[in-house]
């Protein structure tokens, strides 16, 4: 009977070594958490002033966590992410049902957070001071229906209107396509400068130019270079039909973004495909944290997922 107490002893024994050996591997196979480790994220270039300053700020709180960001046009980054190149994404769309198909169809798990709104900016050049713009002209100047600064009544320019995007498969310019509702197929008017700062370069020398950027690249005050770029042009002010007052043409920045009053406000998301609870997970409760909205907030955008406070003075001159 003694013996059989020991032999049971010593297989309950054995078992919970294996058991915590098998505990151990599954461990292993990770080699990040929430944070530690290394992950790479493929970020639309859009929000790259964004994205760097979360990234300073989480591995100044986190040392042992690195996250390498990857600055591409929003449809790279979505494949990258099909393709297993990055664990996470920063883009302003939601997945395609045949991009989501691909996950059900590997079994793969992947979740969205929201966690910031900025704006598509049109910019003029300093020299142009027609800077009120609808979405049914903008459409028109896209399509190449209209071409001429003449034909729209500016009296600060003439000549051929200059349309300058980043590049010709990025956020901004599909934004446009789908909120003006543009076929997919509709040859645009544009020209790609190859990146946000080389469109409000462009526009800056170029008076019959007007720039397509995203928002992020202008809203931040106390950033020298988001200043010294907002310095350099005008930003359009932007009415959702034609033949509105102008109090009805609005900018893209803080107080019109918070009420989504802004016709060309979009939201800002991170795509998450981690199946563990890794550097991802940390780095996306971070950015949705009270300082990752912090930053959100100081960049000049708005912070999805805290409360904000919106307050009117009255100023007496």
């Amino acid at each position: 009977m003694a013996n059989t107490a020991r032999n049971l002893c010593g297989v309950f024994f054995l078992s919970g070594i294996l058991f915590s050996c098998s505990l151990f591997s599954k461990k292993e196979d990770f080699k990040d958490g929430p944070a530690q480790g290394e992950i790479s994220i493929a970020v639309d270039e859009s929000f790259q002033l964004l994205l760097k300053s979360e990234k300073t700020a989480f591995e100044n709180n986190y040392h042992f966590a690195h996250i390498n960001l990857k600055f591409t046009p929003e449809n790279e980054a979505v494949a990258d992410l099909l393709n297993e190149k990055v664990r996470s994404i920063v883009v302003s769309r939601d997945l395609t049902s045949k991009e989501k198909e691909i996950f059900t169809r590997e079994k793969i798990t992947y979740r969205s957070f929201p966690f910031a709104a900025d704006g598509i900016a049109l910019l003029t050049n300093k020299q142009n001071t027609d800077t009120l713009i609808s979405l049914p002209l903008l459409k028109d100047l896209l399509i190449g229906k209209i071409s001429n600064w003449n034909k729209i009544g500016a009296r600060s320019v003439s000549g051929e209107i200059l349309l300058v995007v980043d590049k010709a498969n990025s956020s901004n310019i599909k934004f446009l396509i789908d909120k003006l509702g543009i076929p997919a197929n509709q040859k645009l008017s544009v020209f790609a400068a190859g990146s946000n700062p080389a469109v409000i370069e462009y526009v800056k020398n170029h008076a019959n130019a007007l720039g397509i950027i995203g928002s992020n690249w202008i809203s931040d005050g106390d950033n020298p270079t988001s200043l010294g770029f907002i310095k350099s042009v005008h930003v359009m002010s932007v009415a959702e039909k034609d033949g509105l007052a102008q109090d009805k043409y609005l900018q893209p920045f803080g107080y019109n973004l918070a009420l989504k009053t802004y016709p060309l406000r979009r939201e800002i998301k991170l795509i998450l495909k981690e199946s563990h609870l890794g550097l991802g997970t940390g780095f996306v409760n971070y950015i949705c944290g009270e300082m990752g909205q912090l930053i959100v907030l100081k960049a000049g955008l708005i912070p999805l997922t805290r409360p904000i406070t919106i307050r009117t003075y009255q100023i007496n001159q």
